[in-house]
């Protein structure tokens, strides 16, 4: 099966370093720690919208500090991290609904 992404892989963003893509992927970055989620359980809906849902190009970096998970995400537009951070309350105001 193929799809189309725009998430970059590691190497991709080892390759961005230092050039003008790299530097406005920076000037867009949003950090995400939910206490409110079950430690351990990644956050599967983000990961799938940003393998999906963004226009230009993104990269997300996720890190277990004591059973939380941190993520820090870089988007190439503005407009992309503004959209996902409505994506993101707007999840996690209806699972609170849901409960």
């Amino acid at each position: 099966m193929i799809k189309d992404t725009k998430l970059l892989s590691d190497q991709d963003w080892k390759n961005l370093h230092g050039n003008e893509l790299f530097v406005a992927m920076l000037r867009n970055k949003v950090k995400l720690h939910d206490e409110n989620k079950p430690k351990q359980e990644p956050l599967t809906d983000v990961v799938d919208y940003l393998e999906f849902g963004t226009e230009g190009l993104c990269y997300y970096q996720a890190e277990n500090i004591y059973g939380t998970i941190k993520y820090e995400v870089y988007f190439e537009h503005a407009i992309d991290k503004d959209n996902f951070i409505s994506f993101y309350t707007t999840s996690r105001g209806l699972d609170i609904i849901k409960k």
